[in-house]
């Protein structure tokens, strides 16, 4: 499909969380050369901070339109520089902040369009027991560790849930500029999901940098899958939280996680 015109060189935000799988879309997006695809440029805080300021210094609740202004000049400055530097058209930014501070680069590039990234918990659950086997002390899980004391699978099925709502609560509020994406259907099928991403984002499908899995590569993902909810059954799970869990799978079409009582 030929790209959108009108979307040539908007932003592109890719919003997603720790071990959610999104550096897979990264290096799918990264084969289009109109993308400079990014991560960790600070951009989305500092526009929020930038916004904020603004707001205190107006003694307003809401920005005005000079300090949008202000704050947007700042910050396609910077981006300017980026895109030069990677010769492309368009910023491609993957990042983990909260809905405020999405919702503010959202309100200075109201263009710009937000890819929501979501992981089914096992799948989180899997990836980040085998990067942290020994404790999840300085990861990104710790601060919602304190109600789940001992608890490594509670802890990040409290982080799981706190992410995966604070997305789905953007994407309800930004219905008109966001979508989302499964890691598990870019891993089952990327070039369905490539000719899905294009249309979304007027990108060229020939440009994408598609891998082609077999099954052989996907098999161990899926185990590994398998293995996560099969501890969560012997690490309770406390019943408010599975319910938490299962509420936002059912809501990303995903299984919920067998009953530990049956």
């Amino acid at each position: 499909m030929s790209p959108d015109p009108a979307a040539s060189r908007s932003p592109v935000i890719v919003l997603s969380y720790a071990h959610s799988g999104a550096e897979e879309l990264q290096r799918v997006l990264s084969g289009s050369k109109s993308l400079a695809c990014t991560s960790g440029t600070g951009l989305l805080p500092l526009c929020h901070a930038a916004i904020a300021s603004w707001q205190q210094a107006e003694s307003r609740d809401t920005p005005s339109p000079l300090a949008v202004k202000s704050v947007r000049t700042l910050l396609s400055a910077i981006t300017t520089v980026i895109l030069a530097r990677e010769g492309a058209a368009r910023l491609c930014e993957t990042t983990i902040v909260t809905p405020a501070v999405a919702a503010a680069f959202a309100r200075v590039f109201p263009e710009a369009t937000f890819v929501c990234f979501h992981r089914c918990f096992p799948g989180v659950l899997a990836s980040g027991l085998s990067a942290y086997p020994f404790g999840l002390g300085n990861s990104p899980f710790w601060p919602h560790s304190r109600p789940h004391p001992g608890n490594n699978i509670a802890t990040i099925a409290a982080y799981w849930v706190a992410r995966t709502q604070a997305l789905l609560d953007f994407e309800t509020h930004h219905a008109e500029c966001s979508c989302w994406v499964r890691y598990e259907d870019l891993t089952a099928d990327p070039i369905a999901l490539a000719d899905l991403i294009c249309t979304r984002l007027g990108l060229d499908a020939t440009e994408l940098a598609v891998p082609q899995r077999s099954h052989s590569q996907t098999a161990p993902a899926t185990t590994a899958a398998s293995s996560a909810s099969s501890a969560a059954l012997e690490y309770p799970i406390p019943p408010e939280l599975r319910a938490a869990v299962d509420r936002l799978s059912e809501r990303l079409g995903y299984p919920v996680m067998p009953d530990p009582a049956q």
